[in-house]
């Protein structure tokens, strides 16, 4: 494989990235717009009902659950951007379905089951597929700003996509967003298959795949210790970011009295912080050593919401407060993203990447639905301010992961590279 790059620590340097991060906004743009019109098609076209729409979001998680210990596998075997590609061309076919279905009167709720489970599928191979390709564009010391600039673009559609998606709604209809979500994939398929990264097909230990290949990217990351760190850390705080959000919902629509558009603003400024810490986290490292830098921002992130504690029943004071959180929480949780996914990187054999990513997101994404569960029943024994409070304080406990690991010392992302199959503690930082 040989990636087309130019030296520095800039990503954009390379023409491959700037095409890879292209098409992967253009995407998560459409993903991001289709999350609030897929719920308001099945309510306002297929008048779903309340168990129907719960079986409707089961069905677009339902492949990170089934599909990604599998999926892994098959990143590891195979070229990863034709897989990428194709993912992108399969879920403009999917999702057109739906609106032309609307349109020619046989869409039923069944129809939009299998088809975001598909979707769902597909979603699954390109992300397990891009995480495991970015280290292949791009060179190691542009890695950092590569990732940053990638969850950048991920933030900012979190800021803007699902209100545009909104107002694609109610100024065309529900079938119109689904139609515009469609055609930014074929976009993006056509971003991608410009860039010029030759890959070399991976080598494989037999021609059929075996459990013990399955499950191998499992056993990495539960084995490496820079990895494990920062799954528990994710698991935590999946956890107990499910119940703090789902009090927080209940608390300002319930006894708070926020608007829509008053709690979409709170959102949206979590999302400008996340962009902020994403875009410019990287300039920090060099200052201040990777691992302190990850375990500070954590901190930051991590803590930040237990000041919601702080909160009256008045709506203008709530709504600052939150808002001031909801920023803080971001930048630091959109720095500590952007090292995460690199220290990941860095820190794993090339040939396990998309297994070890696949494992990754099958804990930490599992732990989101036992969250969302474990909320509504703290939220019913006691109420909404007591299920937000506690998820706040859970979150904390999710830094300790990284604050009592080895990830704390790494002074840089090439020693994480290093020492991460080896016994020896890492240098400090500084």
């Amino acid at each position: 494989m040989t990636a087309v790059t130019e030296p520095g620590t800039r990503a954009w340097a390379s023409r491959d990235f700037r095409r890879l991060w292209a098409g992967s906004a253009v995407s998560t743009f459409g993903s991001e717009v289709a999350e609030l019109a897929v719920p308001l098609l099945a309510i306002g076209v297929l008048a779903a009902t309340p168990g129907e729409l719960g079986a409707l979001r089961t069905a677009q998680f339902l492949p990170f659950l089934l599909a990604t210990l599998p999926l892994g596998m098959l990143v590891d075997r195979r070229r990863r951007l034709p897989l990428m590609v194709g993912a992108d061309v399969g879920r403009f076919g999917l999702i057109l379905v739906i609106p032309l279905a609307v349109w020619a009167g046989f869409a039923e709720i069944e129809l939009l089951y299998v088809v975001m489970f598909l979707a769902g599928v597909l979603t699954v191979l390109y992300q397990v597929a891009d995480f495991a390709f970015v280290p292949e564009v791009v060179t190691p010391h542009q890695l950092v700003d590569a990732n940053g600039k990638l969850a950048a673009a991920q933030s900012a559609n979190e800021i803007g996509a699902r209100g545009f998606g909104g107002l694609l709604v109610q100024a065309a209809s529900a079938p119109v967003a689904m139609l515009v979500n469609a055609i930014t994939y074929l976009v993006s398929a056509v971003s991608l298959r410009g860039i010029s990264v030759v890959e070399t097909a991976r080598p494989t230990a037999s021609a059929r795949p075996s459990w013990a290949e399955v499950t191998a990217g499992l056993r990495e990351a539960l084995g490496n210790r820079y990895v494990r760190a920062l799954l528990g850390e994710a698991t935590t705080f999946n956890l107990f970011n499910e119940i703090f959000i789902l009090g927080l919902m209940l608390f300002t629509v319930r006894e708070v009295g926020l608007s829509p558009l008053q709690i979409g603003i709170v959102f949206t400024a979590g999302g400008v912080g996340s962009f902020l810490g994403a875009w410019f986290g990287s300039r920090v490292t060099g200052r201040f050593g990777y691992g302190r830098v990850l375990l500070i921002t954590l901190v930051l992130g991590n803590t930040a919401p237990v000041l919601v504690a702080l909160a009256g029943t008045d709506a203008v004071g709530t709504l600052v407060l939150f808002c001031a959180v909801f920023v803080v929480m971001g930048v630091g949780i959109g720095i500590a993203n952007v090292h995460a996914v690199t220290l990941r990187q860095a820190a794993l054999p090339q040939e396990l990447r998309g297994r070890v990513n696949a494992a990754y997101r099958l804990i930490s994404w599992g732990a989101i639905p036992v969250g969302a569960t474990l909320g509504g029943v703290v939220a019913g024994i006691t109420d909404a301010r007591a299920a937000m409070v506690s998820g706040a304080c859970g979150m904390v406990l999710a830094t300790l992961w990284v604050a009592i690991s080895p990830v704390r010392r790494l002074a840089s992302i090439d020693e994480a590279a290093r020492l991460s199959r080896a016994g020896d503690p890492p240098r400090t930082a500084g």
